[in-house]
């Protein structure tokens, strides 16, 4: 299981004053505390408001290198700023690029820059008609796709389906949706990853960290791989590892024992 910490994101009001600030500080830590969180990838957006996203993402790619030894996801919807990114992205493992969509526009700008490079890539589940409301659609969106990417020489482990979750609050079915299309992407597609925004299904309802926890562990069990969250959620981690455990990730629960021992677990 994949485990990637969202926190340096300029839409988070004190990250991106962080970066239009170039306050080093701030933002080196937030990749620290995240990396001795257990994050295994760190996701590093750059999109803010008055700043040059190519220049920031760039610089904010440099910064974060220098302060942890993991892999790092790239997310940014401008082909020019990832170009720029990847030039200065130095981890022996590739990237993984945060993401292509089925909206013909978004792919035609970004596919290029994908084939070239050869990295990992977030896939959504999308077209130019929105999300679909059915699991067939959205399986038919990922079989073109995953179709163009192999044949681009994308290797199939490289690609991670975002089966875009939708919040319970607006479509009373949304989780149920959701964790269907994660047990027919995982048939279909058995060497690919299945990541989402699991933070999604809560959205405009109180009490939302219990909503996400209690999603999250359902969404592993039906064959979830790829985790982007916030990763000093104790709570949040604490289901993980149970979850793993529950779902024979962590054969003799050896890592469930060793967080508990690290005072990890949050009963």
């Amino acid at each position: 299981m994949l485990i990637i910490g969202e926190s340096i994101n300029g839409t988070i009001q004190k990250v991106g004053q962080a970066i239009l600030d170039r306050n080093e500080p701030f933002l080196r830590e937030l990749a620290k505390v995240q990396y001795e969180c257990g994050a295994h990838f760190l996701d590093i957006n750059a999109g803010v408001a008055g700043g040059n996203e190519v220049e920031d993402l760039c610089w904010l790619v440099k910064i974060v290198q220098k302060e942890v030894p993991i892999p790092l996801m790239i997310d940014s919807a401008n082909p020019e700023a990832l170009k720029a990114a990847l030039s200065v992205y130095c981890h022996s493992e590739p990237p993984i690029l945060n993401s292509i969509s089925g909206e013909e526009e978004k792919w035609n700008k970004l596919f290029p820059v994908i084939s070239e490079t050869k990295c990992k890539i977030v896939v959504l589940l999308m077209d130019d008609h929105g999300i679909p409301k059915t699991i067939e659609e959205r399986l038919g969106i990922a079989k073109k796709l995953y179709q163009n990417l192999v044949q681009a020489d994308i290797p199939p482990d490289h690609i991670f389906f975002d089966i875009l979750v939708l919040s319970v609050a607006v479509e009373p079915d949304a989780a149920l949706v959701a964790l269907e299309t994660i047990k027919t992407i995982r048939l279909n597609f058995p060497q690919s990853h299945i990541t989402c925004g699991v933070s999604n299904v809560s959205m405009g309802l109180p009490a939302r960290k219990l909503i996400n926890r209690t999603f999250l562990t359902m969404a592993i069990a039906a064959g979830l791989d790829t985790l982007l969250i916030d990763v000093r959620d104790q709570a949040l981690m604490s289901s993980i590892y149970a979850g793993k455990a529950l779902t024979n990730q962590d054969p003799y629960c050896l890592e469930y024992l060793k967080a508990y021992r690290e005072k990890k677990i949050l009963i």
